[in-house]
């Protein structure tokens, strides 16, 4: 149906110029039309948290119930008219003009309602609502050296667009959509830990270098030049890329995208580093819609100015039964992942993460924090989170299990987990929800989701969690988070989240997309281990956000 819809918008492109819409014009069109049917059912739960969410701020909460009592009496008059259309006479006439009176003058109060809310609090609008931007709204807020790439898929194609700040263009991917979700579906059985990597890093009988898992890099390059390489000529020379994906793409970094045609063997890690990974051509951040950029810009600048402080860190919940280093067998080491787990039905079955303190003191170290900045195992609680001031932070980290919505019978949106309380409330259930991290107040410069599948699952379309979350904590005000794909290997994650944070804020501070960047380009590039040039190690995390300077 959006397919014909978006036909029909070429062919007749009501509201355009006329009478011959440019092409530009009919690209603008549906371009904002697209975002409009975007909108996913992310937003639309967080929407009804909308009064939870609003809670923090007397001023927000009073117009929003002001709205909704204007609109339950709207309902009233709206119902009272057509009662009142029945009664025939000159009473009845009158009744019918007071009424429509009225409802005139109550629905102009709703709509200047709506302006101040949106003028006074353009981040819970953007949370709740988000308006769709034009391209040239979307060039104006884009530096010299960027680009956005926007998807939307019907039932059987994707479109792409392509921003820049001077130049706009886009196309119909030729390749159906089924067949493009069966393409990241076997990407994403290669990027499962199953397994394990270890295992797979023999010397390959009668040659002299290691083998590694494979990777198929000829697909990854197939859904390349189906979708991206058309528009190459307008972002490839940006930077730094920003993407708003829906459909398949969701569970899927751009950054393991292969522009160029590969060569030698999948499952040759000399071959894998020489590969030409889009992520060696942008630094990428990944957007939970268009409209979203807006108010990641208009935040540019507008820190405090006092004192920060560097770090807090929660993770190493108490879960399930507790596994230690000695129980592992040390003739054949184990690689630790995050997140795996089958048929959830309570917090505590989940299993315990024993290699996130390490991370979360290793991150506090990078950023000059104390251990009274880390609260682990039995402090990591929902209610303590809830409690801490987190407005003076600089980076935050959660290293814990990250759930989508569904992840527990009854989940209604994604949610972090923490240490059960003896006696769940509303206050501690050991999960913070979305609309829950939505109430936080944060202003930090990077929050790290160092859990488990905090932006997908599988090959199946999975915005939901991405969206969810990371709408939650920027509008809590997070200029940015990082969450992972997929289970994220133990070491992997360390080096990746302390690589990040020493390029954004060593000697040469640089923007959070390009600091992410610098780090998975290392670790790709480090021989020590054939495993490292395996894409399912250097590329399970995406930023969120606001991923150039500030």
């Amino acid at each position: 149906m959006l397919r014909i819809c978006l036909f029909v918008l070429i062919a007749c492109a009501p509201g355009l110029a006329h009478p011959a819409p440019t092409r530009a014009e009919i690209m603008d069109h549906v371009f904002v039309t697209a975002q409009r049917a975007a909108i996913t059912s992310a937003s639309q739960a967080l929407a009804q948290s909308a009064t939870r969410i609003a809670s923090g701020s007397a001023e927000l909460a009073a117009l929003l119930r002001e709205q909704q009592d204007g609109g339950e009496t709207l309902a009233a008059l709206t119902d009272a008219l057509t009662a009142a259309a029945a009664t025939s006479g000159a009473l009845g006439e009158a009744r019918q003009a007071e009424l429509t009176r009225q409802i005139t003058a109550l629905r102009n109060r709703l709509r200047d309602l709506d302006t101040r809310i949106g003028a006074t609090f353009p981040e819970f609008r953007e949370l709740t609502r988000p308006a769709p931007l034009s391209i040239a709204e979307v060039q104006a807020t884009l530096d010299s050296d960027e680009a956005l790439l926007f998807t939307l898929s019907d039932s059987d194609f994707t479109y792409v667009w392509a921003i820049t700040a001077t130049d706009a263009g886009w196309h119909r991917a030729a390749t159906y959509l089924t067949d493009r979700a069966d393409r990241v579906k076997a990407l994403r059985r290669q990027l499962s830990a199953q397994g394990g990597e270890r295992a797979g890093i023999a010397l390959n009988p009668g040659k002299a270098r290691p083998k590694g898992q494979p990777f198929d890099r000829q697909t990854a390059h197939a859904i390349y030049a189906d979708l991206f390489a058309p528009l190459e000529p307008i972002f490839g020379r940006a930077s730094h890329v920003m993407a708003v994906l829906d459909g398949p793409l969701t569970s899927l970094p751009l950054s393991l995208l292969v522009r160029r045609e590969p060569s030698g063997d999948d499952d040759d890690p000399v071959a894998l580093r020489a590969t030409d990974w889009l992520i060696r051509h942008h630094a990428l951040t990944t957007l939970p819609n268009v409209s979203a950029l807006r108010v990641l810009r208009f935040a540019r600048g507008r820190g405090d100015g006092g004192a920060r402080a560097p770090f807090i860190g929660f993770g190493d919940p108490v879960l399930g039964y507790r596994l230690t280093l000695a129980e592992a067998d040390t003739a054949a080491p184990t690689v630790i992942t995050r997140g795996v787990y089958e048929d959830v039905s309570r917090v505590a079955d989940l299993a315990p993460l024993p290699n996130t303190a390490r991370e979360l003191r290793r991150l506090a170290a990078t950023m000059g924090a104390d251990d009274a900045a880390l609260f682990l195992g039995e402090r990591a609680t929902e209610a303590r989170v809830k409690a801490t001031d987190f407005s003076t932070a600089r980076v935050i980290a959660f290293a814990t299990h990250g759930l989508l919505a569904d992840g527990l019978p009854g989940l209604g949106e994604p949610a972090l987990v923490f240490t059960p309380p003896a006696a769940p409330s509303e206050d501690d259930d050991a999960l913070l929800t979305a609309s829950e991290a939505a109430q936080l107040k944060l202003s930090a410069e990077l929050v790290i989701l160092s859990a488990c599948d905090t932006a997908g699952s599988d090959g199946t379309p999975g915005a939901e969690g991405l969206s969810g979350l990371a709408r939650a904590f920027l509008y809590a005000g997070a200029r940015a988070i990082l969450v992972s794909h997929w289970p994220v290997d133990d070491y992997a994650a360390s080096v990746l989240t302390t690589g990040m944070l020493d390029r954004m804020y060593g000697t040469d501070p640089r923007p959070r997309a390009e600091a992410l960047q610098r780090a998975m380009l290392d670790l790709m590039q480090d021989g020590s281990e054939a495993r490292f040039a395996h894409p399912r190690i250097w590329a399970p995390f995406v930023l969120v956000g606001e991923g150039g300077a500030d």
